[in-house]
């Protein structure tokens, strides 16, 4: 009997531990997390000189219009029929564009002077042997350069905005020593965006930087 009795507890233990078990809460799938809403940019990047605002054609316009006038940038000429906007810069070259650098070397009395300078400068005062003479020479460097922008409506609320720039760039030069009379030289080319020109007469390649383009566009914001 006493056997029966701890046979009987043990299976009641069985079961009741079969229970336990049985209503353990089991862990549920994780948590479905809501898809991430899509956010429309307000300026798409199409190229360096191109961006998508998703404005209407006027708005655009006339936030351009605002922004602009506070800038070093001159208006030249405005056609909102059209979409054309054509802006102006006249000023230092080293902001918009690079034409390497120029170094030389001479022999003086006091012994040798190097000079290493950008040759975008807009001033530089240095000196160079020629023939066993020593000349002095004054560089200056102008630029000016037209931007064209094409605002074109796309869709009722978004806006394409293109750009294209010619760079104009002057180089004058004077040279003084030698025993010989001062030497006044200028020099101007000219080129598009994406494209050099090279001066003659002491050969300078130059070239756009794109900042002038990343500076107006930036003025879309």
């Amino acid at each position: 009997m006493l056997r029966f009795n701890r046979i009987f507890a043990v299976v009641i233990l069985i079961n009741l531990s079969a229970c336990a078990m049985w209503e353990r809460p089991q862990p549920g799938p994780p948590p479905v997390k809501p898809p991430t809403a899509y956010v429309k940019p307000d300026i798409e990047v199409i190229s360096d000189l191109e961006r998508v605002v998703w404005r209407p054609k006027s708005a655009v316009w006339k936030r351009f219009m605002v922004a602009v006038s506070r800038t070093p940038f001159f208006i030249d000429h405005v056609d909102e029929t059209k979409g054309e906007f054509q802006v102006h810069y006249s000023g230092d070259p080293r902001n918009y564009i690079d034409c390497g650098r120029v170094t030389n070397t001479v022999k003086t009395p006091d012994g040798d002077k190097t000079v290493d300078f950008l040759a975008a400068s807009p001033y530089q005062q240095y000196q160079i042997m020629r023939k066993d003479k020593l000349y002095q020479v004054e560089r200056r460097m102008s630029l000016a350069v037209a931007v064209r922008m094409v605002f074109q409506p796309i869709e009722p609320e978004k806006t394409r905005v293109a750009t294209a720039s010619n760079f104009t760039v002057t180089r004058d030069q004077t040279v003084v020593g030698g025993s010989s009379k001062p030497q006044a030289l200028t020099d101007t080319i000219s080129f598009n965006t994406g494209e050099t020109g090279v001066f003659p007469n002491a050969a300078t390649r130059c070239q756009p930087t794109g900042k002038l383009e990343a500076e107006i566009l930036e003025l879309l914001k």
